[in-house]
């Protein structure tokens, strides 16, 4: 569209607790602009996202809208600026229909007694939904969507409320790629009739794809905005996090031993047929394949939460019993679940008792259940320390955190209970570079020490860049495995998808 900047945030500072997050931090928006957001934790991002969306505000700085100042103190009065927030964890009614979540606190009445128009409300759904090549019956309750038709659903309800600007905050953490394709496609439409979209994603290749320009944050200062067609993945890492893309994987030591530290015979379910591998002290062993190849599955089997019909595992030539991870966790095994949120976090505690939780029996009297609560204190204090969680301290509620630093916690937690093999499904998923950075080296300092790892990712540089070896899986099955010098992209692609 043209090139007049439509929406312009000047010199905008935030401070908490005397602690400045934003620093006089400026970006510009044109009409018809996919504008990009990269930045590692505490960056600012999110900070400043919260002060357009009215969450927040700002300690000072101007907004421009269309050329006009705006003043946002609130959510609502965002909606009534044209401007939509659509956030990683999507903030709709589960137990309400479609049309309801679109028009929640302005559904249309009708008669002296100001009944619900139900015909009307479905109608005008059904109308916005079809604008976004959404085909679902507006009467349907949210609950029964997936997560990809949720997301469209909220794009429906911003454009309801005839957003000139919408935020996307992580929008395809949870999708699958086709998904991810049909919100690119629908997000393209929405830049062609002129609408602003701010898109905050960890992914540089989503970036390069969809975003005109990108804006990069770190240390609450805007260190940069490029055009997307004239910048490199090499310049934009060197931007977040300060240094060139070579030195983002850590140098990955050799095994010093081939010792066998681990071994999985013949794993059968409904899902796998009959893995098997080993792994050696030390090793950093990676899992690639595409999404259904069975790699969740093994790692749930692994730690005693999914089912086996027949295998078995052994710890350094130790029998494993496999009916649940208390048993697993007494070989000095841990496992670091994919969905952090649901099953890796309890988000209404706080950060200390999350990173105590595995290890609270270690600290707690027996017949007495007297928890040693300093020696809880010193737990959290060193895994903050240790794995850079930023918090305003170690009572923050763990919902309040950066996923980044969420993830950290996941991460912090089961180091605390000393393991010596370490399965990770997909750990760096939905966290910025930075913060990725720093769990690579977790990984390799395990490495040094003789610990193993297990790391299961969709992303074939992150094996490439911190594995000894690489497995691939494909519909339940083991169907090729590469060394470090070996493998290349385009073979795990290649043996994943059945060309091997």
């Amino acid at each position: 569209m043209g090139d007049k900047d439509y929406l312009v945030m000047k010199d905008i500072h935030k401070s908490f607790s005397s602690v400045s997050v934003l620093k006089d931090v400026s970006f510009s928006v044109k009409r018809g602009e996919v504008h990009g957001f990269l930045g590692g934790n505490g960056a600012g991002k999110s900070t400043l996202m919260n002060i357009l969306g009215g969450i927040y505000s700002k300690d000072k700085g101007d907004i421009y809208i269309d050329g006009k100042a705006a003043e946002i103190q609130s959510p609502t009065q965002a909606m009534q600026n044209g401007i939509a927030f659509i956030h990683q964890e999507l903030k709709l009614f589960s137990m309400r229909s479609v049309a309801d979540n679109i028009f929640m606190s302005r559904l249309p009445v009708k008669g002296p007694l100001r009944f619900i128009d139900e015909n009307k409300k479905n109608l005008e759904a059904r109308r916005w939904l079809s604008q976004i090549e959404l085909d679902i019956d507006p009467k349907t309750h949210v609950e029964k969507l997936s997560i990809a038709e949720q997301q469209m659903v909220e794009i429906a309800k911003a454009l309801s409320y005839e957003s000139q600007i919408i935020i996307f905050d992580e929008p395809t953490s949870s999708l699958t790629k086709k998904e991810t394709q049909t919100l690119f496609r629908i997000i393209s439409k929405l830049r062609d009739s002129g609408t602003c979209i701010i898109y905050i994603s960890h992914k540089f290749e989503e970036i390069f794809e969809l975003c005109d320009r990108v804006t990069v944050l770190r240390d609450g200062k805007n260190v940069g905005t490029v055009k997307v067609s004239e910048t490199t993945t090499d310049e934009l890492v060197r931007m977040v996090i300060g240094v060139k893309l070579e030195q983002y994987y850590p140098v990955v030591p050799p095994l010093e031993t081939q010792n066998v530290l681990l071994k999985v015979e013949n794993f059968v379910n409904r899902k796998l047929k009959g893995i098997s591998f080993e792994l050696r002290e030390g090793e950093v062993l990676g899992i690639f394949g595409l999404v259904g190849a069975g790699r969740s599955e093994l790692a749930r089997a692994m730690f005693g939460l999914d089912w086996l019909m027949s295998g078995d595992m052994f710890m350094r030539g130790e029998k494993v019993r496999l009916n649940s991870p208390k048993n697993v966790m007494r070989h000095g095994i841990s496992f670091l679940t994919e969905d952090r949120r649901g099953e890796g976090l309890v988000l209404s505690m706080h950060v200390e008792n999350n990173l105590n939780l595995p290890i609270l029996s270690n600290i707690t009297m027996p017949i007495i259940n007297y928890i040693n609560r300093s020696q809880m204190k010193k737990n959290t204090a060193e895994a903050v320390k240790k794995f850079n969680i930023v918090a305003k301290n170690s009572r923050q509620l763990t919902k309040q955190l950066s996923g980044g630093n969420q993830q950290k916690v996941v991460f912090g937690k089961w180091r605390l209970t000393n393991p010596w093999v370490f399965i990770l499904d997909e750990p760096t998923r939905g966290i910025d570079i930075k913060a990725k950075a720093e769990i690579y080296e977790q990984i390799v300092d395990m490495s040094k020490e003789g610990r193993s790892s297990i790391v299961i990712s969709s992303e074939a540089p992150e094996l490439l860049g911190i594995c000894h070896r690489i497995l691939v899986m494909r519909e339940g099955e083991l169907c090729g495995w590469f060394t470090r010098e070996e493998a290349t992209e385009e073979k795990l692609v290649k043996i994943a998808m059945g060309g091997g």
